[in-house]
């Protein structure tokens, strides 16, 4: 068996998001259009109403803000309309392309440019603000990513950070269901496989974590802290969303967002 080096396996990744960046999945609407954008927003804040608050986008005004895997510029979008300075830098060139015409749509002002999150092509203690949502569980050595956050955040500055998370009904229901289903396949498909299939069956590298990992992973950093959430799930019925929402997802979600300062 041939081993897949991380430059491979993120040659790979790179290929699987500029071929479908994230949302566009959902919108048949034509790509680069103001219709399309604006059926991207409604849609990306359908499914996450807490995005807001959890999020923080009027947190930053004034302030030099970097997202990681910026995808179609979605939220970058909020932090700008709210006063932050916005760079964005994605591994794949059609979503930076996209954030950039995003941007000139609405005649706000941002920086784009492709970047791999493991090797930002910053000086250190560049930015104000370091903001990531589910996009560093998606690189090879998301570590390395983590330290090149803390790198370029500047002294005293903000992370705003959503990975997966491990203990979560996600996680908890779906593995055993989805091992039966691939033993009925003739396939051994466990925990590895079903946190990747959710971003696409074709999406080559998802991982998840567990508070105590994270408290390791991000252990350069100061005044850590966690909170767990859930997308609203568009198959669910609303009765069981609601429920999802008001019993499960602060504590139970796939969503964990991780709030420090360096």
């Amino acid at each position: 068996m041939i081993e897949t080096t991380d430059e491979q396996l993120k040659s790979t990744v790179h290929d699987y998001w500029n071929e479908k960046p994230c949302g566009t999945q959902f919108i048949n609407d034509r790509r680069g259009t103001k219709e399309f954008f604006e059926a991207i927003e409604r849609h990306r804040y359908a499914a996450q109403p807490y995005a807001e608050s959890l999020c923080k986008f009027k947190a930053f005004r004034g302030k030099a803000l970097l997202e990681i895997g910026c995808g179609l510029g979605t939220d970058s979008l909020q932090f700008a309309r709210n006063g932050a300075m916005v760079t964005g830098v994605d591994l794949t060139e059609e979503s930076v392309a996209l954030a950039q015409k995003r941007f000139e749509l609405y005649g706000m002002n941002g920086v784009f440019r492709t970047a791999d999150a493991e090797n930002l092509p910053f000086a250190d203690n560049s930015f104000d603000v370091v903001y990531s949502f589910g996009v560093l569980h998606h690189t090879p050595n998301t570590q390395k990513a983590i330290d090149e956050v803390y790198r370029v955040l500047k002294p005293g500055g903000e992370i705003v950070i959503m990975l997966y998370h491990k203990h979560s009904l996600h996680v908890w229901l779906g593995v055993p269901l989805y091992f039966l289903y691939g033993l009925t396949k003739g396939k051994l498909w466990g925990y590895d496989e079903w946190v990747r299939i959710y971003d696409g069956k074709e999406n080559p590298l998802g991982k998840a974590y567990s508070r105590r990992e994270l408290r390791t992973m991000f252990s350069k950093f100061n005044e850590l802290n966690f909170k767990v959430c859930d997308n609203i799930r568009p198959r669910f019925p609303k009765w069981l969303n609601a429920l999802n929402q008001a019993l499960f997802a602060s504590w139970a979600g796939f969503y964990i967002m991780i709030y420090g300062k360096k």
